[in-house]
């Protein structure tokens, strides 16, 4: 009976120690942070967006409009993981997205639609 309890007692104190350890990786800070924009015809949604500086921002630039846009911000020249000079825009067709890593450095960053006509498309990345 003893060795019973004693098996039974290790299997829920093993699957308490997993349960415990998933929950503990789920919550773990990621090595970087997850920023979206979608481009609407003619906006940025949202137009406002705060980052820790601690991490870097994966950037990922939505188009949900029917005009094809190119979100362009000083944030871009640090891009990770490119060879070169980075681009200072990513173009963005209709019903596709564009994605890339930055640096983070603390500061206010502007970001605005590239595209003729576009002018009003704009808003900003503050890094805290």
């Amino acid at each position: 009976m003893t060795s019973r309890v004693d098996r039974s007692m290790r299997a829920r104190a093993v699957t308490s120690l997993v349960t415990l350890l998933v929950f503990w990786a789920m919550g773990c800070d990621s090595p970087e942070q997850t920023v979206d924009i979608v481009a609407e015809d003619f906006r940025f949604t949202p137009a406002e967006v705060r980052v820790a500086a601690e991490h870097p921002i994966r950037l990922r630039i939505v188009n949900a409009g029917r005009e094809p846009h190119e979100f362009k911000s000083v944030l871009l020249a640090r891009q990770t993981g490119v060879t070169g000079t980075p681009p200072s825009s990513l173009p963005v067709l209709p019903n596709r997205k564009a994605e890339t890593v930055v640096r983070t450095i603390p500061g206010v960053y502007l970001f605005s639609c590239a595209m003729l006509g576009h002018a009003g498309m704009g808003g900003t990345i503050i890094v805290e």
